[in-house]
């Protein structure tokens, strides 16, 4: 691919015009990658039509796998991608020099673009520093920039997007920090650079109409019939039907997930060995859910018709 086509933010737009998957590692019980497991839930994303898939510093679960397998797992999924999909790697919060390295490798793995996930202890970035780290990551490949800095919910400030551009290597754009910071974000960025709204298919709703092109998917990545209903009645401006979806899937999910004590995140692995792809389980310390929580999630999924994954026509 040339450098051109590499940096192409339109290319960067159309891959992520879709409900977007994130990435997990499955674990076996005792804590080690399934990679098998691992595999098929690529798999499933791509056979539900998944143009691009994203690793995240959050739902990848980055937090409790090490270094070596932090760049591992990036490379894994390059690898089983296999150019049949976009790939968007992402770092754990390393320094300069560490996050340099990593661009590189993943940048030699496949991978199409990079979320430098900087540390940002008690707001230690600067405006200035922040742009100029991002400009010589961008240097090496194409940069996704997360909103979202550090473990805080600071976005990055306006200033920083104001002065970087496509020819930094910064393409695109992932928010992750709570309304209205995106909707105000996205008037000073939809010219440059490609946005990817990182909640749900509510807050996406909410802030399509202002230019976000695509959305971090819960049902895409274990049940992607639901997200693909949801995206044909969205292109299809039939807005009652994707709400009543919304409505149906989305927002019951985590109203369940409160009622029953459950992290969302958990819930989500649970999903995947209801569907048979996957299994609940995450790496301690985190938690994973009891028997008692998989019959409620089982129940929940089975009133909707949720008992394998198929890819949506």
């Amino acid at each position: 691919m040339s450098k051109s086509a590499f940096y192409d933010v339109e290319r960067v737009r159309e891959a992520i015009r879709c409900p977007v998957p994130s990435i997990t590692p499955q674990f076996f019980r005792d804590g080690r990658i399934d990679y098998d497991s691992s595999a098929a839930v690529i798999e499933t994303c791509i056979a539900g039509g998944a143009k691009s898939l994203l690793v995240t510093f959050g739902d990848s679960l980055l937090s409790i796998l090490t270094d070596q397998e932090t760049v591992e797992f990036n490379r894994f999924t390059a690898d089983v991608s296999n150019g049949r999909a976009m790939v968007i790697a992402c770092s754990k919060m390393w320094p300069m020099g560490q996050m340099l390295s990593f661009a590189e490798t993943c940048r030699d793995q496949g991978c199409d673009l990079v979320i430098p996930f900087f540390p940002d202890w008690a707001g230690s970035l600067d405006p200035q520093q922040m742009a100029e780290c991002f400009r010589r990551v961008g240097a090496i490949m194409p940069v996704m920039l997360l909103t979202s800095l550090g473990l805080g919910n600071r976005g990055i400030p306006v200033s920083v997007f104001d002065a970087l551009k496509p020819e930094d290597g910064v393409v695109a754009i992932k928010d992750d920090v709570a309304p209205p910071y995106g909707r105000m974000l996205i008037g000073h960025t939809r010219e440059k650079f490609a946005f990817l709204q990182g909640g749900r298919a509510f807050n996406f709703l909410e802030i399509a109409s202002f230019g976000a092109e695509g959305y971090l998917s819960v049902y895409a990545r274990v049940f992607p019939q639901v997200s693909n209903r949801f995206w044909q009645a969205y292109c299809a401006g039939d807005m009652k039907q994707a709400v009543q979806l919304v409505e149906t899937y989305d927002v019951p999910f985590f109203e369940l997930c409160a009622a029953k004590g459950m992290h969302f995140s958990a819930a989500i692995q649970g999903m995947y060995e209801i569907a048979g792809i996957g299994a609940r389980w995450r790496r301690p310390p985190y938690s994973s859910l009891t028997d008692t929580q998989m019959d409620a999630l089982r129940e929940f999924l089975l009133a909707r018709g949720l008992t394998a994954p198929e890819a949506a026509h």
